[in-house]
């Protein structure tokens, strides 16, 4: 059951005082004149894409009352479409005031003043339910723009930062910027007093046509400032986002679970702001050191490569007649073969094979073998094809970096496949520039890494079916590669940014629903508190006392709720908490039904959600059953009031989540206060690593096992409560997975059931790279390599 205000009210008025830009006498004077100009520039086409959209959302509600199922619901529709028309014409005014205040308060504190932007939703009330529905849709919004139209707020940014005298402005600061166009958007229509539904149709009309309009302002605002020798010469050149998080490391040796799992917390904990982040994120821009270290991996790995094939020579070595004939016989092809041979591969689909009774992948050994079989149409007088030596190295290393990445994969999955689509075109690439192996920054690494990371942690993560989005912009993005890819990189560079821009927005999402999450989860711990002193003080009273089973179910059910609500509105200090306190002593006591208890009782009941004629109903049978002191106890009507009450949902009861939570085997919904069943204590082990688990910060990721295979799935505690002892997990997506108690999280800890996740410092490329060379280090006796 969710809590709202009434349609036609409104949150207090608490709006701050806007200033004017003309009330900044400390703007220098080109300032001033400069961003009286933008509010001139901007003020036109904004009057003009408010005023559109507010007649759009006037025939979306028509439309709505025509589809009305109730003459209630009907008169509900025309009632906010009669306040649409009888305040639309304050609209656009009251939002150039609100846009000439943010430029006005250009440069002053860069955290935005109360009122000026998109709250953050420190804390969830019950009774605001509808003020969490505005900022989510508001937020996402902003979110989507921001993302459409990141170039030209770039260079906005930097542009406002001149003229504040300070570094480039961020998006969300950016007073022309979405974040705050999207709360004007919210202080100048707080003026139309519409249910949420209706006022969630105006926002979207907004959303649909005065968002869309941003890129011609922002290119205007743009001109504009050029026009005026504000940064002229400014380009462009935006920062690559990484597209995934980072993931865990390969699997550890086998060890005291207990000692690891202390480990792995003495890891995490010093780190905070790391471990919030999904699970790391690389640099923007490596240290010209990496890529000279990074020169000499290629050469590295060669010589390793060459030391492994003279050890299995000399395990088995050719006769030297065999290996004479197949040098002399054999014909090396050249670069020009192979890329053409490799081309005509990259037309036809990777066909799947069948091995030991399993459909897998095709593998760069396959791969290699199809080569060399097309190959064959090249080879003079029918001899043998053969890779140059260098080439062949260059196939290997490709194809364990492949193997590497396959490690992580799930088989026949979708990312899985993804991978062996790009085994050609990245083949290609390799052998044609061997900088793919030397440069982190070079675009075919780049697009494998983001493929390879985003499949892992966004599409196979094991928690229900993947984002069909997604998997289809990737599928996208990769078969745009093998259909267009013809020796050209700056393919792998567009094709990269296209996918780092949806990638974005994905995120954006992701961080809206998982503040949602625990903001939700902060609501349903205050509740389960609030409930907690309630029933404290009801059954108190009732201890000892005989009283009508009716009056009981009443006390013990709504009336609790009714308690409950109050304290977290108003507190248990407040003079609504004692009024209904004593109604229930009155209720236990004499049963008097005096007018100011029959209101009082309506009113609460309305309040947890009972409609006016079952209030009433419940208020007549109540005291009908209270005049009857004596008699039967058992009329069908009151039994059938009973039992109507025990069926009601309760306060803060979610109707449409039955989930069992994985630590208590309980429905999320009949919790309460209780987070698990009677578990044995803990013991000395599990304690410490409870104490520790405290000092965790919120946004550490974690991988719990999930079958005896030692699969595992990342899961990110998205925040945790010391006072009820509950734990809230999410997905890469933002999706709530887990409510556990920190006891059983603290067990499944020292048991090796869970774990934290290696905050990785490297991409899954980089990892792949110092694996394999430690590997081949090890072949040939080598002392492992250093970490770079």
């Amino acid at each position: 059951m969710q809590l709202t205000d009434p349609a036609s009210s409104r949150r207090p008025d608490t709006e701050t005082a806007l200033a004017t830009i003309g009330s900044r006498r400390d703007f220098p004077p080109r300032v001033r004149t400069l961003l009286e100009g933008v509010l001139a520039l901007a003020g036109s086409q904004l009057e003009r894409s408010i005023s559109l959209s507010l007649t759009e959302c006037e025939q979306q509600l028509f439309k709505l009352a025509e589809k009305a199922r109730s003459s209630n619901e009907q008169h509900g529709v025309f009632e906010s479409l009669r306040e649409v028309k009888r305040a639309r014409a304050d609209v656009a005014p009251r939002y150039l005031l609100h846009f000439e205040s943010t430029l006005a308060r250009l440069g002053e504190e860069r955290k935005p003043a109360n009122g000026e932007a998109l709250p953050r939703f420190a804390e969830l009330a019950l009774v605001d339910t509808r003020d969490l529905e505005e900022n989510i849709t508001l937020q996402e919004i902003a979110a989507k723009a921001e993302i459409r139209h990141s170039q030209a707020l770039y260079a906005l940014g930097h542009r406002f930062g001149v003229l504040a005298g300070s570094p480039a402005i961020d998006a969300e600061n950016l007073a022309v910027g979405p974040q705050r166009l999207c709360a004007g958007l919210r202080y100048a229509t707080a003026c139309i007093g519409v249910s949420l539904e209706h006022r969630l149709v105006m926002y979207r009309q907004f959303d649909r046509l005065l968002m869309a309009e941003l890129g011609v302002l922002y290119s205007s605002i743009n001109d504009y400032m050029v026009e005026k020798r504000i940064l002229r010469n400014l380009q462009l050149t935006l920062p690559r986002a990484r597209v995934a998080a980072r993931g865990a490391g390969p699997v550890a040796p086998k060890r005291d679970p207990g000692a690891a799992a202390d480990a792995t917390i003495e890891k995490a904990a010093p780190e905070p702001s790391a471990a919030a982040q999904p699970p790391a994120e690389t640099p923007l821009a490596h240290d010209a050191a990496d890529d000279v270290r990074d020169s000499e991996l290629f050469t590295t790995l060669r010589e390793l490569l060459s030391g492994r094939r003279h050890i299995q020579q000399t395990a088995a070595p050719p006769s030297p007649a065999t290996a004479a004939a197949a040098t002399l016989s054999s014909y090396v092809a050249t670069a020009e073969d192979l890329q053409s041979v490799l081309g005509a591969l990259q037309c036809k689909p990777a066909a799947s094979m069948v091995l030991g009774g399993r459909v897998v992948q095709r593998s760069i050994a396959h791969l290699k073998q199809d080569l060399l079989n097309q190959l064959r149409q090249f080879t003079p007088d029918g001899r043998p094809p053969q890779l140059g030596e260098e080439d062949a190295d260059t196939l290997e290393l490709v194809g364990m970096l492949f193997d590497f990445i396959a490690k992580d994969t799930r088989p026949d999955s979708a990312s899985q496949s993804l991978l062996t689509k790009l085994q050609v075109p990245v083949l290609r690439v390799a052998l044609r520039d061997k900088s793919f192996f030397t440069r982190r920054s070079h675009p075919a690494r780049q697009l494998l890494n983001a493929i390879a990371e985003t499949g892992q942690y966004w599409i196979d993560d094991g928690d229900g079916e993947s984002d069909r989005t997604l998997v289809e912009k990737m599928q996208l993005v990769v078969d745009r590669v093998g259909a267009e890819f013809d020796g050209k990189v700056e393919l792998f560079d567009e094709m990269l940014t296209d996918l780092s821009r949806h990638m974005g927005m994905l995120a954006r999402k992701a961080e809206v629903a998982e503040r949602r999450h625990v903001d939700a989860a902060k609501g349903r711990e205050r509740l389960d508190l609030a409930r907690e002193r309630a029933v404290g003080a009801i059954g108190e009273r009732l201890a000892g006392r005989k009283i009508n089973r009716f009056v009981r179910t009443l006390l013990e059910q709504a009336w609790t709720d009714v308690l409950a609500l109050t304290i977290l509105r108003q507190g248990e200090e407040s003079d609504a908490y004692r009024r209904r306190i004593d109604v229930a002593d009155r209720l236990i006591g004499d049963g008097v039904a005096t007018p100011d208890v029959r209101e009082e009782i309506e009113q609460g009941l309305a309040q947890v959600g009972f409609h006016g004629d079952e209030a009433q109903a419940m208020v007549r049978q109540l005291f009908s059953a209270g005049e009857a002191a004596g008699a039967d106890d058992s009329p069908a009507s009151r039994t059938e009031m009973a039992l109507k009450l025990k069926a009601k949902t309760r306060l803060g009861e979610d109707t449409t989540t039955t989930a069992t939570t994985p630590a208590t085997g309980e429905t999320a919904s009949h919790q309460g206060t209780r987070m698990a069943p009677i578990a044995p204590p803990l013991n000395a082990a599990e304690r410490q690593m409870l104490e520790r688990v405290r000092t965790l910060p919120f946004g550490t990721w974690f991988e719990f096992v999930q079958n005896q295979q030692g699969e595992a799935v990342r899961r990110k505690l998205s925040w945790f409560s010391t006072l009820t002892g509950r734990c809230l997990f999410v997905n890469q997506r933002g999706a709530r997975t887990d409510e556990r108690s920190m006891e059983q999280l603290a067990r499944d800890l020292v048991r090796g059931q869970a774990r934290i996740a290696t905050i990785e410092r490297e991409s899954l490329i980089d990892r792949a790279w110092h694996a394999i060379v430690g590997t081949l280090k090890q072949i040939t006796g080598h002392a492992p390599l250093a970490p770079a």
